[in-house]
């Protein structure tokens, strides 16, 4: 018996020593490969995150801003994701912000979609801002349940490059967002969510989240609450100048001035209420600065 033991012991041994290179002394697997490629080719998983790295893996679509895109993997907004934006209230300049990659987006063959918008799109102003409005969709569920329902079938359809919608913040749950998240991938959609400030503090599976905010007349104030594959980020100052060369002001001026030359019904009733460009200054001309 002692002498099977010993024989049974030295083949044990034997089998270890050859699993270990002599040259580099890397240990293999049984399939005679090292052990420390199978870990370099899954650390190079794309689906992996590396903490202090900012994954760049899927191209994302422009803000338009380079201090945020600098900020955000893709180097802009999720091509194919669920975006977040938190607002103290409506009208905080988050439409502002969206506006350039509206305008990249419009190109496509595809809906830009605006489900249960709080307000009608004035499409002066997204045409004097290089918006295609022959490709808005827009869509007035009756309720929360339709209004879900819509979305995640505008954006799992493909038909959609861009989906921006307005829910009921009582009925929206975690489980919402994640099947609009799956839904935006499996589409190939922007897909936007403008929630108030306290949505925070709840759990979302949006791939990204930002808290927008008025810092100035003509800049926002940017907080990354959430980017996949890096930490938060908060205090970002984006200057919404920053969007437009002066090429696109002069463009917007002549167009404005066009609107203004006419003189019908509608456009009598949209200039009383919402004037074109400057809200706060109807009879005021656009500045263009250089």
């Amino acid at each position: 018996m002692d002498r099977l033991s010993d024989r049974m012991g030295d083949q044990a041994g034997s089998h270890i020593d050859s699993q270990i290179d002599s040259q580099t002394g890397n240990r293999t697997s049984n399939q005679g490969t090292p052990e420390g490629a199978g870990t370099a080719e899954l650390l190079k998983h794309p689906a992996l995150w590396k903490a202090g790295s900012l994954q760049r893996k899927e191209a994302g679509i422009s803000t338009g801003f380079e201090v945020l895109d600098r900020h955000l993997p893709g180097n802009g907004w999720p091509a194919a994701g669920l975006c977040e934006l938190m607002l103290p209230s409506s009208g905080a300049g988050e439409l502002k912000l969206l506006l350039p990659a509206l305008k990249a987006l419009s190109r496509q063959a595809r809906w830009i979609a605006w489900v249960n918008p709080p307000f009608i799109p004035y499409a002066p102003a997204l045409k004097a801002a290089g918006v295609d409005i022959d490709k808005i969709l827009l869509i007035h569920p009756k309720s929360h349940k339709d209004a879900l329902w819509a979305l995640e079938r505008a954006t799992r359809s493909g038909t959609c490059s861009a989906a921006l919608a307005w829910l009921d913040e009582r009925e929206l749950r975690t489980g919402d967002t994640r099947r609009l998240q799956l839904a935006a991938r499996q589409g190939g959609t922007l897909t936007c969510l403008f929630r108030p400030e306290k949505a925070l503090t709840e759990n979302s599976m949006a791939e990204l989240r930002l808290g927008v905010s008025r810092s100035a007349e003509e800049s926002l104030l940017v907080d990354l609450c959430k980017r996949r594959g890096s930490w938060p980020l908060r205090g970002l100052e984006v200057s919404l100048e920053e969007g437009r060369r002066p090429a696109e002001i002069r463009e917007q001026l002549t167009l404005w001035r066009q609107w203004r030359s006419v003189d019908t019904p509608v456009v009598r009733r949209h200039k009383a209420f919402l004037p074109a460009l400057h809200p706060d200054r109807s009879d005021a001309e656009p500045r263009v600065t250089h």
